[in-house]
């Protein structure tokens, strides 16, 4: 058993094969089963399951792919912290487009202060793709709303939580929620994001039939195209994102209030280190900051 044979064997389970798995670390799809021939050999088990197409992972062999992968995760860490390249190296987070303009900015002066050195690289996208990125090991965090259902791969923090209110043009005169949506034409946030499917939940639940005259998958051009009058929306109150009373009505929504909940994900198998230990510090800060 070699660290070689560890690798291949924790990539082709983030990859799902054994070709997927050659392409991302340089190697023959043959290569790659010459060694996990070895690998099963030297540990006497069966980690594949050759009598399907593709082959598989076994039970056995998930498990031993995961203490594979924390196994190579851990050498790397110790790799950059010899190399002092902890603080200096770099590191990459997604962020969903609902937090790129209050939230992101705070992030990236909160790396630079600590880490100076550090190369951060920020990718924007829905939730769904995100944590997708993550649990592949393409990103090491993301900022995202939380999924309504546990995905085994992934961390996640709980960072905040979000009301969800319905805005209105700021002439709007009912104080009830209901009365509000069904004042004007109703802008719906894009239904492909787990924000707007959670929303699209609540009104059903709620038996709240609205006959929606916009999609769009913008909370800021949805609150400008409320404030010029053409609609009603619901939305969540963003961290750090202070909508003008002048311009538009907001009432919470539902009793009791519906919260959006911000997550930080991070693959299940990343090494705890100061470096990854303060990361995280700074995105449970932002409630307060």
């Amino acid at each position: 058993m070699n660290l070689r044979q560890l690798r291949s064997l924790a990539t082709i389970l983030d990859s799902g094969s054994f070709a997927a798995a050659g392409n991302r670390i340089g190697l023959s799809q043959a290569a790659i089963s010459v060694q996990m021939s070895q690998l099963e050999a030297t540990l006497g088990a069966e980690l594949f399951d050759r009598s399907s197409r593709p082959v598989a992972l076994t039970a056995e062999g998930v498990r031993i792919a995961r203490l594979a992968g924390e196994v190579i995760d851990k050498i790397e860490n110790i790799r950059l912290e010899a190399s002092g390249a902890k603080t200096s190296g770099s590191v990459s987070i997604g962020f969903i487009p609902t937090c790129v303009h209050n939230l992101l900015p705070r992030v990236l002066e909160a790396l630079r202060q600590q880490f100076p050195e550090l190369q951060v690289s920020v990718k924007s996208g829905l939730s769904g793709e995100l944590a997708s990125a993550v649990a592949r090991r393409e990103l090491d965090y993301a900022l995202l709303t939380a999924p309504a259902i546990e995905i085994a791969e992934l961390e996640i923090t709980a960072i905040a939580s979000e009301p969800y209110c319905v805005i209105a043009p700021a002439n709007a005169k009912s104080e009830s929620d209901t009365e509000l949506l069904r004042s004007l034409p109703y802008i719906a946030f894009n239904k492909s994001t787990w924000v707007g499917q959670h929303i699209a939940a609540r009104l059903q639940q709620r038996g709240l039939h609205l006959i929606e005259s916009i999609e769009i998958d913008s909370l800021e051009a949805i609150e400008n195209l409320v404030a010029d009058g053409f609609g009603v929306s619901i939305v969540p109150q963003r961290l750090h994102a202070i909508l003008d009373p002048e311009k538009l009505v907001q009432v919470p929504f539902g009793n009791p209030v519906d919260t959006r909940q911000l997550a930080l994900v991070q693959h299940i198998g990343k090494p705890v280190s100061r470096f990854d230990t303060e990361i995280k510090a700074i995105f449970l800060n932002l409630p307060r900051a």
